[in-house]
């Protein structure tokens, strides 16, 4: 049995990354939508239940910290998977993320492998 397909909402002002990280999502079979930016990724956050949100912390103006905490005041929002997907890798930073909502958290530069770990059923 083929597992379900996710709906993968990729948040990052860079938009390379954002494609090579929706070529793997697509790759594997699942829904990927991109944002560059916080109110893109509300907006689409609100559109439809996403499965998984990869959001970059060092966003432009509205960081991925309050991406978090918007997305984690809807109720659409409120059953999606956070990852937090950045370069910062101190303490203070994962705390931070931590108490933004973020449900993983994934340091930079991110393998495709990572990538799948996190879409894969056994992540769900």
């Amino acid at each position: 049995m083929a597992a379900p397909r996710k709906r993968v909402l990729i948040v990052d002002d860079d938009e390379d990354l954002r494609d090579v990280m929706q070529d793997v999502i697509m790759g594997l079979g699942h829904e990927a939508l991109q944002a560059s930016n916080a109110d893109d990724a509300v907006a689409l956050a609100s559109l439809g239940d996403i499965d998984v949100a990869l959001i970059d912390l060092g966003l432009p103006l509205v960081d991925g910290f309050e991406v978090a905490r918007r997305l984690r005041a809807t109720e659409r929002a409120a059953s999606t998977r956070l990852v937090a997907l950045t370069g910062y890798s101190d303490a203070q930073s994962r705390k931070t993320a931590e108490e933004a909502g973020f449900d993983d958290y994934l340091v930079k530069p991110v393998g495709p492998d990572a990538i799948v770990a996190l879409v894969s059923p056994a992540s769900a």
